[in-house]
C-alpha cells in the first residue's frame, strides 16, 4: 500500500509541483493544506504517514508551530520544505526535532531520499518505545492546574470548578463560573493532561464535568444551563458513568 504524504504549502504552484513529484514516486498525496486548521482537518479525516511542511506560511500559525502540534498530539513525522536556510531559521526548526529538511527548489531524488530516511527514522523510534509512558495522575493534592490568561499570567484553578472544555481550532476554551478562558492547547492534549475523574470527553469537541450535568435532553446534556452535544461514539461510555432510576 502506498504511503500517504500530507502537503502543507501556501504557494499553489509549488504545492502542485510537489504533489506531482510525490505521485510520480508512488506516494498517495493528501491535501494540500495552507493553514493549521485545514491541516488538522485533513489529518483527522485521513492520517498521513508523513507531512511535508512549508515553514513560512502566510498565516498566524506557521509550519514550525504546526510541526509541534503534529509531534505532540498526533505522532505524525514531518519534514520541512522551505526556501529559507539561514542560521536563525535552522535553529528554530531544530527545536521541533524534524525528520528531514528540503530546501527549495527541490528535485525528486532529494525528495525520495528525505522521505525514505524520515519514515525509517520514525519507524525505528516507534519500535524503540516498548515501555509505555504513564499518564499524569490526579491526587487530592494535585487536583489543580495552572492556565495562562490573556494577561500573560498563570492562574491556578481547581479541576472541580471546570464546567466544560470546548475545542476551538488548535486552541481550547475552558469554562469556569460562566466565563471562558482561551488556552493554547488542543482538546486532545488537555484530555491527556487533565486526568480528573469527573471530567469526561462526550464529543470530539467537548469535555464536560459530570458533576455539573443538570439534565440530559435527547443527544445533549445541560451543563450549568448550556446545551452541549453528545457524540454518537461517546454516548454509551457516558451513560455507563451516570446513574439512572
Amino acid at each position: 500500500m502506498a504511503k500517504k504524504i500530507l502537503i502543507v504549502e501556501d504557494e499553489v504552484i509549488i504545492a502542485e509541483d510537489l504533489a506531482g513529484s510525490l505521485e510520480d514516486l508512488g506516494y498517495e498525496v493528501i491535501g494540500p493544506a495552507d493553514n493549521a486548521s485545514d491541516t488538522l482537518k485533513l489529518i483527522k479525516k485521513n492520517t498521513p504517514d508523513l507531512a511535508i511542511l512549508d515553514i513560512n506560511l502566510n498565516q498566524p500559525i506557521d509550519g514550525v508551530q504546526i510541526a509541534s502540534i503534529l509531534r505532540q498530539d498526533y505522532q505524525v513525522p514531518f519534514v520541512f520544505l522551505t526556501a529559507f536556510s539561514d542560521a536563525s531559521t535552522l535553529d528554530r526548526v531544530k527545536k521541533t526535532n524534524p525528520y528531514g529538511y528540503i530546501v527549495k527548489p527541490f528535485d525528486e531524488a532529494d525528495l525520495q531520499v528525505t522521505i525514505t530516511l524520515a519514515l525509517d527514522k520514525f519507524e525505528k523510534e516507534q519500535e524503540a518505545q516498548t515501555t509505555p509512558v504513564a499518564p499524569i495522575q490526579s491526587t487530592p493534592s494535585e487536583d489543580t492546574i495552572f492556565i495562562k490568561s490573556d494577561k500573560q499570567e498563570f492562574l491556578k484553578i481547581k479541576l472541580a470548578d471546570i464546567q466544560h472544555v470546548e475545542a476551538y481550532d488548535i486552541y481550547s476554551y475552558i469554562f469556569i463560573d460562566g466565563k471562558k478562558q482561551l488556552v493554547s492547547a488542543t482538546l486532545k492534549h488537555l484530555e491527556k493532561q487533565i486526568n480528573y475523574e469527573s471530567l469526561m470527553r462526550i464529543h470530539r469537541s467537548h469535555i464536560v464535568n459530570l458533576d455539573r450535568i443538570e439534565a440530559i435532553k435527547g443527544n445533549r446534556v445541560i451543563v450549568d444551563g448550556q446545551e452541549i452535544p453528545i457524540g454518537k461514539s461517546y454516548r454509551s461510555a457516558l451513560m455507563e458513568r451516570l446513574k439512572f432510576i
